[in-house]
Order: structure tokens, then C-alpha cells, then sequence
């Protein structure tokens, strides 16, 4: 038994070796100059990878900003008689909860009770299928409430202000 365990070890090292020379016939490059290369190549992707981030997050929030101050959108939902009132209610109350969820899981479980966030699904097994459902319940009734002010646009309107606060919410500095 233990010379057939030393034989598959054996195998599996050879094999290893025999793949390093392949590799490295291929690149014909050694092993210091490969890691150099490497190192180089991740940053330039990680680099790429920030900018096009950057220039993401720039671009929703001032589409969120522009969305925001062209369609009076703060004005529109305190005094516009045409928005369906029962509908933005429950969408604010369910968008309410769930922030509440959010803000119970990122302030209490993370920096007070210090619970990773791997371990949110153990500490409170229901309340992530709940905000889930509340965000989705809760922007569809916005849109249904919101319809009447702005028709086709609503969706587009309301999605583009998620991302913007998304965006802001994303550069607040951690804890």
C-alpha cells in the first residue's frame, strides 16, 4: 500500500516537472522574469479595471444628478396631484424596510456585533429573502404610483436614481 501510494506521488510530481518544462519551452522566459511580467500585466488590468470603474460611477451620478434636478423630482413628489398616492405609500414604506434590513445588518451586525458579512445568511437566515422581495415589491409599486407624472419614463427615471445613490452609497468610506 505504501509503495503505491509513493508511486501515484511519484507520478503526480513528475508530472508537475514535466508540465514546469513545458511551460517554460513554450515562453522560453524563467521564472523571475515571468513573475515581473505577470505582476506588470495585473496591474494594467487592475488599473483599466479603476478607470473604467471611475468613469462609471461619474457617469450615474451625474445622470442621477441631471435626472434629478430636470425632472423636479423633489417637488414633483410632495405637491404633483396626479401621482397615485397608495401605490408611492406602500413603494416608500417597502423600500423603507428594506434600508432598515440594510442598515440592521451593515451597522448592528457588522460594527457592533462585529459578524462577518459571510455569516449574515446564518445570524438572520430570513431577513435577506425579505429585503429582496420588499426592493422589488417596493419599486414596482413606485412605478405604479409615479406612472401617472411621468408614463414611459418612470422606470427609466427611477432606475437611474438607484444608481445613483448606489454610486453614493458605494464612496462612503468604511468603518
Amino acid at each position: 500500500m505504501a509503495d503505491l501510494r509513493f508511486n501515484e506521488e511519484t507520478r503526480t510530481t513528475v508530472r508537475k516537472r514535466v508540465l514546469a518544462e513545458h511551460f517554460l519551452k513554450i515562453y522560453g522566459k524563467d521564472l523571475k522574469e515571468l513573475d515581473k511580467d505577470g505582476e506588470e500585466q495585473l496591474r494594467k488590468v487592475h488599473e483599466s479595471q479603476n478607470s473604467s470603474q471611475l468613469m462609471s460611477n461619474i457617469f450615474w451620478m451625474i445622470a442621477s444628478i441631471a435626472v434629478f434636478y430636470y425632472t423636479d423630482f423633489a417637488i414633483a413628489i410632495r405637491v404633483d396631484h396626479r401621482i397615485n398616492r397608495l401605490w408611492f405609500n406602500i413603494g416608500i414604506a417597502l423600500i423603507g424596510l428594506n434600508i432598515a434590513i440594510g442598515i440592521y445588518f451593515i451597522v448592528i451586525c457588522s460594527w457592533i456585533r462585529k459578524i462577518p458579512t459571510d455569516n449574515w445568511e446564518k445570524h438572520a437566515p430570513a431577513l435577506i429573502p425579505v429585503a429582496t422581495a420588499s426592493f422589488i415589491a417596493g419599486s414596482i409599486c413606485l412605478n405604479v404610483g409615479l406612472w401617472p407624472l411621468w408614463k414611459f419614463f418612470t422606470p427609466i427615471i427611477l432606475f437611474t436614481l438607484f444608481m445613483g445613490v448606489v454610486v453614493l452609497i458605494s464612496i462612503i468610506p468604511n468603518f
